[in-house]
Formats: structure tokens, sequence, C-alpha cells
């Protein structure tokens, strides 16, 4: 029940409210499921497909990356094990998948306490919103590498540490992917997804932390140079993009549900 106000009793709005005639159950809103949306569905499946046809066509390739990845010695020229263009394709349709899913995370929980969403349908237009800002991202944060490391770093070290960075975003796919379905279809508490979710990207910051180490050799005392370095570069733009994520969320709540 609503609790007893003197002030709310007062306005104008009110006292019209009470004339009306109540045919519903007080306070108590419509139950809406995300996971209930034929278009969301669909995309879900063919999400599936495009992480199933990627996994088998370039399984060799992910392995071998993966491996490359993990390694301490300073290899430049790796082994070409596929089609330069087709392992930039699997890596794009990869970083969509991951950004999709991720989008979808952290939209899922306020959907469902939207109003709005049961009179005027899911507002698919924010996950393409969505992708389009994690993409965004990337880029800028790729010009940014590429100005910190041509003034620090070698040009061969640089390329490394490029192709490491797109490789690791790209295999966020496969655990943002399972995250997302859990989410929207076996519907696990919200705080069990939000922690989910975050260890996923702490997971992705120390990989990316653990690369840097192998990749820019560096002498004593030069630790302390590499962890500034990934702050700069790596934490502080991630920190902003969630705090400008968080601001459109809510400034979207106020402007077309409360409104």
């Amino acid at each position: 029940m609503v609790a007893d106000s003197s002030v709310l009793r007062q306005t104008e709005l009110y006292k019209q409210g009470v004339l009306l005639p109540d045919r519903t159950v007080p306070v108590e809103g419509r139950d809406y499921v995300v996971g209930n949306e034929d278009g969301l569905v669909v995309g879900m499946v063919v999400l599936f497909c495009i992480l199933a046809i990627i996994l088998y066509r370039s399984r060799a390739t992910l392995l071998f990356r993966l491996k490359n990845f993990f390694t301490t010695q300073r290899t430049f020229e790796g082994e070409k094990v596929e089609n330069a263009s087709e392992e930039a394709v699997s890596g794009f349709l990869l970083i969509c998948v991951s950004a999709l899913s991720l989008s979808c995370i952290f939209l899922d929980g306020w959907m469902e306490r939207s109003c709005f969403i049961s009179s005027m349908g899911m507002p698919y237009w924010l996950f393409a919103a969505g992708l389009l800002a994690c993409w965004v991202f990337i880029f800028l944060k790729m010009c940014l590498y590429t100005v910190v490391n041509w003034t620090f770093f070698d040009r061969e070290s640089s390329h490394q540490w490029m192709k490491g960075y797109l490789f690791l975003t790209a295999l966020t796919a496969f655990l943002f992917y399972p995250l997302t379905l859990l989410d929207v279809f076996a519907h696990l508490r919200e705080e069990i997804v939000i922690r989910s979710t975050i260890l996923v990207l702490v997971l992705y910051e120390l990989l990316l932390f653990y690369k840097l180490n192998a990749n820019f050799r560096v002498r004593k005392y030069g630790y302390m140079l590499n962890f500034l370095y990934f702050c700069t570069v790596e934490l502080l733009p991630t920190l902003v993009f969630g705090h400008l994520a968080v601001l459109f969320r809510d400034n979207f709540i106020v402007n077309n549900i409360l409104y």
C-alpha cells in the first residue's frame, strides 16, 4: 500500500485520481519478463550461431592466439594459421557478440522494472546504441594505445600489444554470452549477475595487465611504470565509460518513464 501523506493528498493530481474507477490491484504493476520478447529470443539464437560457426571454423587459430597470448617470449611475427581477413572478421563478430551481450546484461535489470515497456514494447534501439558505444570506446582506446605506445615503446611491441588487446576483448564473448542467457532465461538474481559481470571484467583487466608485463619487459622498478601506464590507458577509460553509461541509463529512465 502507498504510505499516507498529507502533502500527497493536497495535490490536484491526487484529487483527480481518487475520482477515477479502480479496476486493478492497487500499487501492483504488470509482470514483465524480457525473455518473453520474440525479437530478443531470435537475437540470442543468431548470436549463438555466430559463436558456434566461429568456434568451428577458427578453433585452431583461437588456440594458437591463446597460446601466444600467454607466452613470455617476445615473438613479433607469429605463425600464419588463418587468412588475415577471415581472422579480422571473426574478431569483429566476437567483439559484437560481447558488446551486445554486455548491453543486454546492463539493460535487462531496469527494463523489467520499467512500466513503459509493457505498453510501448522493448526499445531495441538501445541495443544498437550499446553496440555503437562499445565500438566507439574500443576505437578511442586503440587511438590512445597508438599514441602512448608510439611515444614510449618500439613499433613491434606496440603491434603485439594491440593484437593481444583485441584478441582478449573478442574472447569475452564466450563468457558474457552464457551469462546473458542465464540472466535473461534462467532469471538469476540481479546481485548474482552484477557480481559475475564484475568478476569477468576483473579477470579481463588482470589478463591485460599480465600481457602488458609479458610484452613490455622492464628492468628494476619498471613494474611501477607499467602499473601507471595500465591505469592511464586501461583502468581510467573503463571507469569513465562505466560512469557515462550509468548516467545515460538514469537520464533515460527519468526522461522516458517518470515524465
